[in-house]
């Protein structure tokens, strides 16, 4: 399955961060993850959404630490 994964900037704006191919293990680790590493760079997964338009699984992130979506950066 195709992953998109989105980051929520603080302004609510969305920043595709890249799409990814994932096999049934890492789409079954979502149900326990609450955080991933991408590109060195630790996000809060917050929402998931399937687009069967697309055929692709959206997952919207946050900054690790960041409070109401997106880094105070």
């Amino acid at each position: 399955m195709t992953i998109v994964l989105y980051e929520k900037l603080p302004e609510g704006q969305l920043l595709r961060l890249g799409e990814r191919a994932w096999d049934d293990q890492l789409i079954q680790a979502l149900n326990v993850a609450n955080f991933i590493l991408v590109g060195g760079k630790e996000y809060e997964m917050i929402e998931g959404r399937l687009n069967l338009d697309l055929h692709v699984f959206e997952l919207l992130l946050v900054k690790a630490g960041s409070e109401g979506g997106g880094s105070k950066e």
